[in-house]
């Protein structure tokens, strides 16, 4: 097994004879502190929880083989980040299309992360894999979720996509 990131909050390991990715999350204190009171879901308890409403929403993420607390681990999909196939691919607009309508979807759905940008999705087959999902949130009540996770993309992503999804929001309700 060989470290393939190392942060602060976390450590992927990938293995290669079972061709999968471990993730062991490393949380603060005061987040350990909520999820032992039940305040908010442990990392890979909500890892589990939002890759099954992502299917419900018939959004393709990464397969999880196992999950504890603060541990998840997935199939490897063989695709390519996000980021890297448009740079590779900048005139597939098709693409960009389908992560527009897919970052509408979550959103629309009250799926919410801090971190929407290219980075957090992979290519495969041309179709758009959700990765990271251990701080996605699912939230009832805070619609400002929605204009707190737009915001977070300016800087990340261009500003006619940001645009287009805003539209795509205004347009839905």
């Amino acid at each position: 097994m060989k470290i393939i990131s190392e942060q602060k909050r976390s450590l992927v390991y990938f293995n290669e004879e079972e061709d999968t990715f471990i993730k062991i999350f490393k949380p603060k204190f005061l987040n350990r502190l909520k999820y032992l009171f039940r305040f908010r879901k442990y990392p890979g308890d909500n890892f589990f929880y939002i890759s099954k409403e992502l299917k419900k929403l018939e959004i393709k993420t990464v397969e999880i083989l196992s999950y504890s607390h603060y541990k998840v681990i997935t199939k490897n999909i063989h695709g390519t980040p996000l980021n890297i196939y448009l740079e590779n691919n900048r005139d597939n607009n098709e693409i960009i299309q389908k992560y527009i309508y897919l970052v509408t979807k979550l959103l629309k759905n009250n799926i919410y992360s801090g971190d929407l940008s290219f980075d957090n999705f992979f290519v495969k087959n041309d179709e758009i894999i959700v990765i990271d999902l251990e701080d996605y949130r699912k939230v009832k009540f805070f619609k400002r979720d929605r204009k707190e996770a737009i915001r977070r993309l300016y800087g990340k992503i261009n500003e006619d996509i940001i645009e287009k999804i805003e539209n795509n929001l205004k347009n839905s309700l």
